[in-house]
């Protein structure tokens, strides 16, 4: 069936169309059951229905008791589009619904197929350079910690020496890691800079 757009604005201009059409769109309804709901005059509903039905928007049946019952024929969209320059109204069933050509779409599944395929050679590639720094990093570490240990004149020296490779750090905050008490790591941390090894900004304490 043709759809005219201008005549399903007219159809659905009306609200009490519009409220058959929302009662329907939840299950099938017999007429005295949408009569009642609608609460509008037996005439009035047959009235809307016939038109609903010759707009193809609604369908009749009888079940096995033969009472007639009405639903909704099939999806139908309407669509209007206004701006400044131009204004246009379409209708179409769902069946006849615009489809994108099997090329273009087969054409954007290999492009979202190549982006794939880029994302992961990057994740590869990443996931390398990762491998790479964490192995560095290890050996910069040890061969710092090894440095450390020969510039302390004591165990105690070197392991405060070993502890800043990582990072600057407070007083307090070495005496426990080091598990030693903090007046300890004071005196140790005072001798060191006196040569040079370390240095104090800001509280904190590095190499």
């Amino acid at each position: 069936m043709t759809l005219d757009p201008m005549e399903l604005l007219d159809i659905l201009g009306n609200e009490n169309r519009r409220r058959i059409l929302q009662l329907l769109s939840f299950r099938p309804f017999y007429f005295n059951e949408m009569a009642k709901r609608l609460d509008v005059g037996p005439k009035a509903v047959i009235d809307h229905l016939e038109m609903l039905e010759r707009a193809g928007l609604i369908e009749c049946y009888k079940d096995l008791g033969r009472r007639k019952y009405f639903r909704i024929a099939c999806k139908t969209v309407l669509e209007v589009a206004v701006s400044p320059h131009s204004y246009g109204v379409r209708a179409y069933r769902s069946e006849d619904a615009p489809r994108a050509k099997t090329d273009e779409m087969a054409q954007d599944m290999k492009l979202l197929r190549d982006e794939l395929n880029t994302l992961e050679d990057k994740r590869r590639k990443l996931r390398g350079l990762l491998d790479e720094i964490e192995s560095r990093e290890m050996e910069v570490k040890q061969i710092a910690a090894v440095a450390a240990r020969s510039c302390g004149r004591d165990q105690m020296e070197s392991e405060i020496l070993v502890a800043l490779v990582s990072g600057r750090s407070k007083a307090a905050d070495l005496a426990e890691r080091l598990e030693v008490p903090k007046i300890v790591v004071e005196d140790r941390l005072k001798r060191l800079k006196e040569r040079g090894a370390v240095q104090l900004r800001n509280q904190e304490w590095s190499i």
